[in-house]
């Protein structure tokens, strides 16, 4: 897709994640009904999601390209489309609950490419709590937009010492193999963040890696985070260190997700498969 074609659907993605913010902060800290997704992983969700995804849903359908979202009906129409939207209308359903401040709402656009896997090449991830919004376009870079409009460049950390490194975690879905891995590696620092903050954070210099081995995330969970760490200099790739393939009938990240500053990673996998047997 072309780099001004690009820019204009990134102006129009920013201002849609900026409406379905508000419109989830509108639900903040209310005595929500949550409910269990029928999908045996007890996966909460609330009329704050719903709603987020109504809004964005509703505005994406502008552009005339199939959508996947994890609140919405699959649209078979993606399968012979070169670009498609993956949305997460609100990550961190649980922090969003527990009113930790630490959940997002995710846009990332994939395009086919010549070898017929997709690749993502638009993401934004917006934290409506501090109304802070992170985005990168293939070969464009990655940015953080402060809530106070300074725009600032990301750039992954340059530490090559893991014993030196910060090890991000889920609050909800933390493993014991995170902690076996980090132990290994000799990584005392470990802080735990919701959502796709964790991305955004190691994007920014704030962690060095951040994963998720079990085979419970989606491809919205991770699409807009993989291109962010990329464009910053990082390692976005599932747990055998291969790269996503997005827009797959089945959506579902069977081999887990490992974010990283890259210095580590392949070491990384080969820990967490030594450790996994």
């Amino acid at each position: 897709m072309k780099e001004k074609e690009l820019n204009i659907l990134l102006a129009k993605v920013i201002g849609i994640t900026k409406q379905a913010g508000e419109k989830v902060l509108s639900f903040y800290g209310q005595d929500l009904v949550v409910q269990n997704k029928n999908n045996n992983e007890n996966t909460p969700v609330t009329k704050a999601d719903l709603a987020s995804n109504e809004i964005i849903i509703k505005e994406l359908r502008k552009f005339n390209l199939p959508i996947l979202s994890e609140e919405g009906v699959d649209d078979a129409d993606r399968f012979d489309s070169d670009l498609v939207w993956i949305v997460d209308p609100l990550d961190g359903t649980k922090d969003f609950i527990q009113e930790t401040g630490e959940f997002t709402i995710m846009i990332g656009l994939v395009e086919k490419q010549a070898d017929r896997t997709y690749r993502p090449v638009l993401g934004v991830i917006y934290r409506p709590v501090t109304k802070e919004i992170y985005y990168a376009l293939e070969n464009g870079g990655a940015w953080l937009l402060g809530g106070d409009n300074k725009l600032q460049k990301l750039k992954v950390s340059e530490e090559k010492t893991s014993a030196n490194m910060q090890m991000l975690t889920s609050r909800n879905h933390a493993t014991d193999l995170e902690n076996n891995v980090a132990e290994k590696l000799g990584i005392s620092k470990i802080k735990t963040y919701g959502s796709s903050l964790k991305a955004c954070l190691i994007a920014d210099k704030e962690g060095h890696l951040n994963f998720n081995p079990v085979p419970f995330t989606w491809e919205w969970d991770v699409c807009a985070s993989d291109i962010i760490i990329y464009e910053a200099g990082g390692k976005f790739t599932d747990t055998r260190g291969e790269l996503f393939n997005y827009n797959k009938k089945d959506p579902k990240n069977r081999n887990g997700y490992l974010a990283s500053s890259g210095s580590v990673h392949d070491e990384i996998i080969k820990n967490i498969e030594g450790l996994s047997k």
